[in-house]
Protein backbone atom coordinates (compact mmCIF):
# COMPACT_ATOMS: atom_id res chain seq x y z
CA UNK A 1 0.00 0.00 0.00
CA UNK A 2 2.74 2.07 1.09
CA UNK A 3 4.63 1.62 -2.21
CA UNK A 4 1.70 1.67 -4.01
CA UNK A 5 0.86 5.43 -2.49
CA UNK A 6 4.57 6.52 -3.16
CA UNK A 7 4.71 5.23 -7.01
CA UNK A 8 0.74 7.68 -7.09
CA UNK A 9 2.48 10.41 -6.07
CA UNK A 10 5.04 10.13 -8.38
CA UNK A 11 2.96 10.03 -11.11
CA UNK A 12 0.78 12.71 -10.37
CA UNK A 13 3.76 14.96 -9.50
CA UNK A 14 5.08 14.03 -13.11
CA UNK A 15 1.62 14.60 -15.06
CA UNK A 16 1.45 18.21 -13.24
CA UNK A 17 5.32 18.89 -13.88
CA UNK A 18 5.11 17.79 -17.65
CA UNK A 19 1.92 19.45 -18.31
CA UNK A 20 3.74 23.11 -16.73
CA UNK A 21 7.04 22.76 -18.75
CA UNK A 22 4.71 22.18 -21.70
CA UNK A 23 2.58 24.30 -21.72
CA UNK A 24 3.10 27.38 -19.56
CA UNK A 25 7.03 27.50 -18.41
CA UNK A 26 8.41 29.75 -21.04
CA UNK A 27 5.07 32.26 -20.27
CA UNK A 28 6.23 32.55 -16.86
CA UNK A 29 9.69 32.99 -17.52
CA UNK A 30 8.76 35.91 -19.39
CA UNK A 31 6.48 37.34 -17.15
CA UNK A 32 8.92 37.54 -14.60
CA UNK A 33 11.21 39.42 -16.66
CA UNK A 34 9.75 41.89 -18.10
CA UNK A 35 7.99 42.43 -14.46
CA UNK A 36 11.47 42.26 -12.66
CA UNK A 37 13.12 44.46 -15.42
CA UNK A 38 11.25 47.42 -15.32
CA UNK A 39 11.21 47.48 -11.48
CA UNK A 40 14.75 47.15 -11.34
CA UNK A 41 15.59 49.73 -14.32
CA UNK A 42 13.39 52.30 -12.64
CA UNK A 43 14.65 51.76 -8.97
CA UNK A 44 18.42 51.49 -10.79
CA UNK A 45 18.29 54.04 -12.79
CA UNK A 46 15.76 56.69 -12.25
CA UNK A 47 15.03 56.74 -8.41
CA UNK A 48 18.48 58.21 -7.66
CA UNK A 49 17.66 61.23 -9.36
CA UNK A 50 15.06 61.85 -7.02
CA UNK A 51 16.54 60.83 -3.64
CA UNK A 52 16.37 57.23 -3.33
CA UNK A 53 19.55 55.64 -2.70
CA UNK A 54 22.08 54.52 -5.31
CA UNK A 55 22.08 50.94 -4.00
CA UNK A 56 18.45 50.63 -3.84
CA UNK A 57 17.94 49.10 -7.32
CA UNK A 58 20.25 46.07 -5.63
CA UNK A 59 17.82 45.83 -2.08
CA UNK A 60 15.03 45.82 -5.12
CA UNK A 61 16.52 42.90 -7.15
CA UNK A 62 17.23 40.83 -4.02
CA UNK A 63 13.86 41.18 -2.84
CA UNK A 64 12.13 40.72 -6.32
CA UNK A 65 13.58 36.38 -5.47
CA UNK A 66 11.02 36.45 -2.53
CA UNK A 67 8.58 38.70 -4.37
CA UNK A 68 8.32 36.69 -7.39
CA UNK A 69 7.79 33.56 -5.51
CA UNK A 70 5.17 34.82 -3.67
CA UNK A 71 2.91 36.28 -6.24
CA UNK A 72 3.48 32.76 -8.16
CA UNK A 73 1.40 31.62 -4.90
CA UNK A 74 -1.34 33.74 -6.03
CA UNK A 75 -1.69 32.54 -9.49
CA UNK A 76 -1.86 28.95 -8.70
CA UNK A 77 -4.17 29.85 -6.23
CA UNK A 78 -6.24 31.31 -9.28
CA UNK A 79 -6.25 28.09 -11.00
CA UNK A 80 -6.96 25.56 -8.21
CA UNK A 81 -9.77 27.97 -7.19
CA UNK A 82 -11.26 27.70 -10.91
CA UNK A 83 -10.78 24.01 -11.04
CA UNK A 84 -12.82 23.76 -7.82
CA UNK A 85 -15.80 25.74 -9.15
CA UNK A 86 -15.50 25.03 -12.60
CA UNK A 87 -14.13 21.44 -14.77
CA UNK A 88 -13.10 19.95 -11.10
CA UNK A 89 -10.54 17.76 -12.49
CA UNK A 90 -9.80 17.54 -8.45
CA UNK A 91 -12.69 15.20 -8.08
CA UNK A 92 -10.91 12.32 -10.18
CA UNK A 93 -7.41 12.77 -7.61
CA UNK A 94 -9.02 13.02 -4.37
CA UNK A 95 -11.25 9.63 -4.95
CA UNK A 96 -7.70 7.77 -5.55
CA UNK A 97 -7.15 4.63 -3.70
CA UNK A 98 -4.47 7.31 -1.24
CA UNK A 99 -5.05 9.27 1.62
CA UNK A 100 -6.49 12.76 0.34
CA UNK A 101 -3.78 14.32 2.32
CA UNK A 102 -0.58 12.74 -0.18
CA UNK A 103 -2.72 14.73 -2.95
CA UNK A 104 -1.66 18.41 -0.92
CA UNK A 105 1.17 17.28 -0.65
CA UNK A 106 1.55 16.65 -3.88
CA UNK A 107 0.05 20.08 -4.87
CA UNK A 108 2.96 21.59 -2.35
CA UNK A 109 5.83 20.11 -4.09
CA UNK A 110 4.65 20.97 -7.42
CA UNK A 111 4.05 24.20 -6.05
CA UNK A 112 7.75 24.54 -4.77
CA UNK A 113 9.19 23.38 -8.22
CA UNK A 114 7.28 25.16 -10.16
CA UNK A 115 8.49 28.45 -8.51
CA UNK A 116 11.62 27.61 -8.08
CA UNK A 117 12.24 26.82 -12.14
CA UNK A 118 11.30 30.49 -13.33
CA UNK A 119 12.32 32.30 -10.67
CA UNK A 120 16.12 31.37 -11.46
CA UNK A 121 16.29 33.95 -13.96
CA UNK A 122 16.29 36.69 -11.87
CA UNK A 123 19.43 36.45 -11.05
CA UNK A 124 21.26 36.48 -14.04
CA UNK A 125 18.61 39.16 -15.25
CA UNK A 126 19.14 41.40 -12.39
CA UNK A 127 23.37 40.97 -13.01
CA UNK A 128 22.39 42.45 -16.75
CA UNK A 129 20.79 45.20 -15.49
CA UNK A 130 23.07 46.05 -12.15
CA UNK A 131 26.16 45.28 -14.01
CA UNK A 132 28.89 45.55 -11.20
CA UNK A 133 26.07 46.88 -8.52
CA UNK A 134 25.54 43.55 -8.05
CA UNK A 135 28.68 40.88 -6.98
CA UNK A 136 27.91 37.41 -7.68
CA UNK A 137 30.83 36.77 -5.73
CA UNK A 138 29.88 38.18 -2.40
CA UNK A 139 26.68 35.95 -2.19
CA UNK A 140 26.52 33.12 0.26
CA UNK A 141 25.68 30.15 -2.26
CA UNK A 142 24.97 27.97 0.65
CA UNK A 143 22.73 30.26 2.59
CA UNK A 144 21.01 31.54 -0.74
CA UNK A 145 19.99 27.72 -1.81
CA UNK A 146 18.77 27.68 1.31
CA UNK A 147 16.29 30.92 1.83
CA UNK A 148 15.48 30.03 -2.14
CA UNK A 149 14.14 27.00 -1.24
CA UNK A 150 12.76 27.98 2.54
CA UNK A 151 10.93 30.74 0.82
CA UNK A 152 9.43 28.83 -1.91
CA UNK A 153 8.31 25.92 0.47
CA UNK A 154 6.60 28.20 1.96
CA UNK A 155 4.72 30.10 -0.58
CA UNK A 156 3.58 26.59 -1.79
CA UNK A 157 1.90 25.88 1.79
CA UNK A 158 0.54 29.96 1.26
CA UNK A 159 -1.27 28.63 -2.09
CA UNK A 160 -3.10 26.26 -0.39
CA UNK A 161 -4.36 28.08 3.02
CA UNK A 162 -5.08 30.91 0.62
CA UNK A 163 -7.47 28.42 -1.98
CA UNK A 164 -9.24 27.21 1.02
CA UNK A 165 -10.06 30.54 2.00
CA UNK A 166 -12.10 31.42 -1.48
CA UNK A 167 -15.04 30.83 -1.35
CA UNK A 168 -15.65 31.51 -5.60
CA UNK A 169 -13.97 33.19 -8.26
CA UNK A 170 -15.76 36.51 -7.93
CA UNK A 171 -14.47 36.82 -3.99
CA UNK A 172 -10.85 35.86 -5.04
CA UNK A 173 -9.85 39.71 -5.40
CA UNK A 174 -10.36 40.16 -1.79
CA UNK A 175 -8.27 37.84 -0.60
CA UNK A 176 -5.23 39.17 -2.63
CA UNK A 177 -6.60 42.71 -1.58
CA UNK A 178 -7.21 42.82 2.10
CA UNK A 179 -4.05 39.72 2.73
CA UNK A 180 -1.94 39.91 0.32
CA UNK A 181 -0.69 42.94 -0.58
CA UNK A 182 -0.97 44.18 2.88
CA UNK A 183 1.48 41.35 4.24
CA UNK A 184 3.64 41.98 1.07
CA UNK A 185 3.98 45.81 1.22
CA UNK A 186 5.19 45.42 4.80
CA UNK A 187 6.72 42.41 4.05
CA UNK A 188 10.23 44.39 3.78
CA UNK A 189 10.71 44.39 0.10
CA UNK A 190 11.35 47.81 -0.06
CA UNK A 191 13.19 48.44 3.57
CA UNK A 192 14.87 46.10 5.71
CA UNK A 193 13.01 45.32 9.23
CA UNK A 194 15.52 47.10 11.04
CA UNK A 195 14.95 50.12 9.16
CA UNK A 196 11.09 49.85 9.68
CA UNK A 197 12.52 49.78 13.45
CA UNK A 198 14.01 52.95 13.61
CA UNK A 199 10.88 54.42 12.44
CA UNK A 200 8.26 52.59 14.26
CA UNK A 201 9.15 50.09 16.79
CA UNK A 202 5.85 49.37 18.07
CA UNK A 203 4.63 48.14 14.45
CA UNK A 204 8.01 46.76 13.59
CA UNK A 205 7.50 44.23 16.33
CA UNK A 206 3.72 43.63 15.27
CA UNK A 207 5.68 43.12 11.49
CA UNK A 208 6.85 39.87 12.91
CA UNK A 209 3.91 38.28 12.58
CA UNK A 210 4.49 38.54 8.89
CA UNK A 211 6.04 35.47 7.72
CA UNK A 212 6.98 37.37 3.93
CA UNK A 213 9.67 39.12 6.67
CA UNK A 214 11.73 36.78 7.32
CA UNK A 215 12.08 35.16 3.61
CA UNK A 216 12.82 38.96 2.90
CA UNK A 217 15.65 39.30 5.61
CA UNK A 218 17.08 36.09 4.71
CA UNK A 219 17.55 36.23 1.07
CA UNK A 220 19.07 39.90 1.96
CA UNK A 221 21.64 38.15 4.19
CA UNK A 222 22.98 35.94 1.63
CA UNK A 223 23.62 38.23 -0.73
CA UNK A 224 24.94 41.35 1.94
CA UNK A 225 25.82 39.79 4.84
CA UNK A 226 24.17 39.39 8.29
CA UNK A 227 24.94 43.04 9.52
CA UNK A 228 21.60 45.23 9.65
CA UNK A 229 19.44 42.27 9.29
CA UNK A 230 17.59 39.72 11.17
CA UNK A 231 19.56 36.58 12.15
CA UNK A 232 19.57 34.19 9.38
CA UNK A 233 18.85 31.37 11.17
CA UNK A 234 16.12 32.58 13.06
CA UNK A 235 14.10 33.51 9.49
CA UNK A 236 15.00 29.66 8.50
CA UNK A 237 13.35 28.22 12.20
CA UNK A 238 10.01 31.28 11.68
CA UNK A 239 9.58 30.34 7.46
CA UNK A 240 9.45 26.34 8.94
CA UNK A 241 6.63 27.55 11.86
CA UNK A 242 4.89 29.32 9.23
CA UNK A 243 4.86 26.22 6.56
CA UNK A 244 4.07 23.97 8.69
CA UNK A 245 1.08 26.63 10.13
CA UNK A 246 -0.07 27.04 6.61
CA UNK A 247 0.52 23.91 5.12
CA UNK A 248 -1.08 22.31 8.12
CA UNK A 249 -4.88 24.44 8.05
CA UNK A 250 -4.70 24.85 4.44
CA UNK A 251 -4.96 20.98 4.08
CA UNK A 252 -7.24 20.34 7.09
CA UNK A 253 -9.42 22.97 5.32
CA UNK A 254 -9.27 22.05 1.94
CA UNK A 255 -9.75 18.65 2.97
CA UNK A 256 -13.34 19.33 4.65
CA UNK A 257 -14.38 21.72 2.71
CA UNK A 258 -13.94 18.80 -0.32
CA UNK A 259 -15.68 16.28 1.80
CA UNK A 260 -12.78 14.06 1.03
CA UNK A 261 -13.48 9.83 1.05
CA UNK A 262 -9.89 9.39 2.28
CA UNK A 263 -8.31 11.71 5.13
Amino acid sequence: MEMLTGLTFLRMLKTDLVKYYRKTFWDDLINKSIWVGCVLIISTYIWPHVGMSEQFGLFMAIGSLVSCSFWDAWGVTAQFVSDLTGSREIDYYITLPIPSWVFFIKQMVFYTVRSMASAWIMIPLSKLILGARLDLWSISYGKFILIFIMTNIFCSTLSLLMTSLVKNMDTIDNVSVRFLFPMWFFGGSQFSWMTFYAAAPLFAYLNLCNPLVYAMEAMHVAFLGQEHYLPFWVCILMLCVFSGICGYIGTRRLIRQLDCVRS
